[in-house]
């Protein structure tokens, strides 16, 4: 009967071992992170990077997943991927706006910051004689390589801008639409064109564009700015999100004054001397310009 009552004791001491190891091993586990994925284009990526660190620090549940590439790429991606990020972010705000045209984006989220300015980029010899717009009429000139302005936030403000001043039509027959921004300027690297148009401080890649537009690339002109609307970095949430509590409150935390301040100081660009501070997007913001006319008009 001892022997009995040992046995039943080591084995009770044996299962509170267990279960108290089992309960230890519970309370160690951390917490499964939530991921929030976002869609940033190339020329944000470092001041991003930058913001992300920053809210991870104080969130440290939260992680993110990221989705690189040229805005036309990001685009693309949307439409065409099962997977999609939770978050949109344009630079120039048209592509995030032809999104919300086809349904992928929640309007009322889009918020914009920063800004930039449109350039006439071309190779370091400048065969085409290009000073000015006007020069790119010049018959030296036989290609402009262009994205898609269409979607392409860039090209679709020097659209704008090129039919404000009656040149887009006389100019047509010499634009060369490539299949993004990135592949438009090498077309100037390479010889197959004599200007590109992109904005200022593009092409993306900062590694490439460091060194190929001090070597191979000169800036010639800019655009008139009461010709185009003023584009900005734009983001947005998705509508298939399944984290849209988290993806306002980092678009909260993003767009705030001292993050967009923070993000004019680690390279980002902001042209048009905006205030620092969020503003609102869609259609009436890339509206054109009040007072722009165009020619002929």
């Amino acid at each position: 009967m001892r022997i009995a009552v040992i046995i039943v004791l080591v084995a009770l001491v044996a299962v509170g071992g267990v279960l108290a190891w089992r309960a230890q091993t519970q309370v160690a586990k951390p917490p499964q992170k939530e991921t929030l994925y976002l869609a940033i284009p190339q020329g944000l990526f470092l001041p991003l990077t930058k913001v992300m660190e920053k809210y991870e620090q104080a969130h440290p549940n939260i992680e993110f997943q990221t989705l690189v590439d040229t805005p036309e790429a990001m685009a693309q991606a949307v439409e065409e991927n099962s997977d999609k990020p939770d978050i949109f972010m344009s630079p120039g705000g048209h592509e995030i706006e032809v999104l919300r045209g086809k349904g992928y984006i929640v309007p009322e989220t889009e918020v914009a910051f920063g800004s930039y300015d449109l350039a006439i980029l071309v190779p370091k010899a400048n065969p085409g004689k290009v000073k000015t717009l006007e020069d790119l009429l010049n018959p030296e000139v036989k290609a402009i390589s262009i994205s898609d302005p269409d979607l392409n936030a860039a090209c679709y403000a020097a659209r704008q801008s090129l039919q404000n001043l009656g040149l887009w039509e006389k100019l047509k027959p010499k634009l060369k639409v490539t299949g993004c921004c990135m592949s438009s300027f090498n077309w100037i690297l390479d010889g197959r064109a004599q200007a590109n148009v992109q904005f200022l401080g593009c092409p993306l890649d900062p590694k490439t564009a460091e060194t190929a537009e001090k070597q191979k690339v000169l800036f010639v002109c800019g655009f008139p700015h009461d010709t185009f609307y003023i584009p900005r970095n734009v983001a947005g949430i998705l509508k298939t999100t399944k984290h849209r509590r988290l993806a306002e409150d980092f678009i909260s935390y993003l767009t705030s004054p001292e993050t967009i301040k923070f993000m004019a100081q680690n390279r980002m660009r902001n042209d048009r001397d905006l205030p620092l501070t969020p503003g609102p997007w869609g259609p009436a913001q890339e509206a054109n310009p009040a007072g722009a006319k165009r020619a002929g008009a």
